[in-house]
């Protein structure tokens, strides 16, 4: 009984002392490794070259490439074991996954301020601060306050 195909990807890590159109060439040899085995490819990088962030026999730097692919469960061993054997690659790495919808937020829209609406403030002015009083009640008001 067949199962159906899942979706992996590969990354690889490339020796550096290869140019740049050999590193392609090499992702092209894995290309075929992978249609070999019915693979289909969804998507694959060129191979760039990276720092590495610590050094694998002794090399610093590495091109990087990943390839997503859907093919039959049983068939991705296959896949892995002819990769380790190529001489080029340094590192490999396979992982299962899965396309997880996109799904959009919808944002409130901003209301802007028009006359109809209230505003937060609105200033009160009281009788007492608009009335204007002459000296002599001013310094009556301030006896009483004082208790003079």
């Amino acid at each position: 009984m067949a199962k159906e195909p899942q979706l992996y990807e590969i990354g690889l890590l490339i020796k550096p002392d290869l140019s740049e159109a050999e590193a392609s060439a090499e992702l092209g040899n894995v290309r075929v490794e992978i249609e070999k085995q019915n693979g289909i490819l969804e998507h694959t990088t060129d191979p760039k070259l990276r720092k590495l962030s610590y050094p694998i026999k002794k090399i610093s730097q590495a091109y990087f490439a990943a390839l997503q692919f859907s093919v039959v469960p049983a068939h991705i061993r296959a896949i892995e074991k002819s990769i380790s054997l190529r001489p080029n690659i340094m590192r490999s790495l396979a992982l299962s996954w899965t396309r997880v919808p996109v799904q959009h937020v919808l944002k409130k829209p901003i209301q802007t301020r028009t006359s109809e609406t209230p505003a937060l403030y609105t200033p009160v002015k009281s009788k007492e601060l608009t009335e204007k009083l002459d000296e002599k009640e001013l310094d009556k008001k301030l006896d009483e306050i004082l208790g003079q």
